[in-house]
């Protein structure tokens, strides 16, 4: 028995966050997947991204059209940005404490002003608007248009528009990594790869695990674990999770969970990922070590972002 409880393996402690869409809440779990608090926050909690302080999110509710703020801590909303009509993903660039965030109804992007929630640009893009990134030295913005099949691109100074990337089917979440632009395209099965500077197509990974059709291979979420070099993907109505060598792009295997694998996190030690099950309405849990999940667990109605902190 001793030998038994040393072999085994030690989680470390984190606590993550859970927006649902259908419940309109925010769900505290920790690592062993147990809820420890569900809050009412708005209508439809979509997108959800930290603001620099540990203790705080900023939480997009589309249906209030608006930004809030929540704190973990006092689990309760600290203020709120109005206006923001049929928010749904959202980033902040840090170096200028700018809030960027996706317009879904409205084919637009916005720019605003974190401190103050002043409005401080409007971005025109395509329909659907969803993913938005902007890189680290704030000089480039894109954000992914579902039904233009392109992503914009935008100058991260002056907010003038640049030449968009034709993508594949329906681009979704974008996501960076040093010098490339990582696009999940749902409908074209795979993830393409760009170079950030030239905007070129360098590389694509095409999803096909046995059993499923190619249109069933609908990924969504991309997230990095630089430590192991492994990239993860959420494969959507495959019920499937992705992992991927970032070096050599090749798929080292699928990883079954919950239906409509759709948002990821991932453990402060990157030894666990988390993957929001947007049609079961839970979330799988995965030890990376041995690649297996370990529990799949309720969420609330329509799991739709987590972030995870120490």
């Amino acid at each position: 028995m001793l030998t038994v409880l040393l072999l085994a393996p030690r989680l470390s402690a984190f606590e993550a966050l859970i927006t649902n869409e259908r419940s309109g809440d925010v769900v505290h779990i920790n690592e062993k997947g147990n809820t420890s608090a569900v809050i009412p926050i708005c209508n439809r909690p979509r997108g959800m991204t930290r603001t620099g302080d540990d203790d705080l999110v900023l939480v997009a509710c589309s249906d209030d059209n608006k930004v809030i703020q929540y704190n973990r801590q006092t689990k309760s909303i600290d203020s709120a940005i109005s206006s923001v009509y049929g928010a749904m993903n959202l980033t902040v660039h840090r170096p200028t404490n700018r809030l960027l965030t996706t317009n879904e109804g409205q084919s637009r992007a916005t720019v605003f002003d974190l401190a103050s929630g002043r409005l401080i640009a409007e971005l025109p893009t395509g329909l659907e608007p969803d993913g938005i990134v902007i890189t680290d030295d704030g000089n480039h913005i894109f954000v992914a248009s579902e039904n233009a099949g392109l992503v914009h691109v935008f100058d991260g100074q002056t907010y003038q528009p640049r030449e968009p990337i034709r993508t594949n089917l329906r681009p979704r979440r974008l996501a960076l990594l040093n010098n490339e632009l990582w696009v999940s395209s749902e409908m074209g099965s795979r993830v393409e790869i760009f170079d950030v500077k030239t905007r070129q197509k360098i590389d694509e990974i095409v999803f096909a695990p046995k059993g499923f059709r190619p249109e069933q291979m609908t990924p969504v979420d991309i997230l990095f674990n630089k430590s192991a070099n492994e990239a993860y993907i959420a494969l959507g109505g495959a019920n499937h999770v992705a992992v991927v060598d970032i070096s050599t792009r090749e798929i080292i295997q699928y990883i079954l969970v919950g239906k409509r694998a759709w948002g990821l996190g991932l453990s402060p030690d990157g030894k666990t990922l988390i993957v929001l099950n947007g049609l079961s309405d839970d979330f799988t849990m995965i030890d990376l070590i041995s690649r297996r999940p370990t529990s799949t667990k309720r969420a609330g109605l329509v799991p739709h972002a987590i972030e995870v902190f120490e």
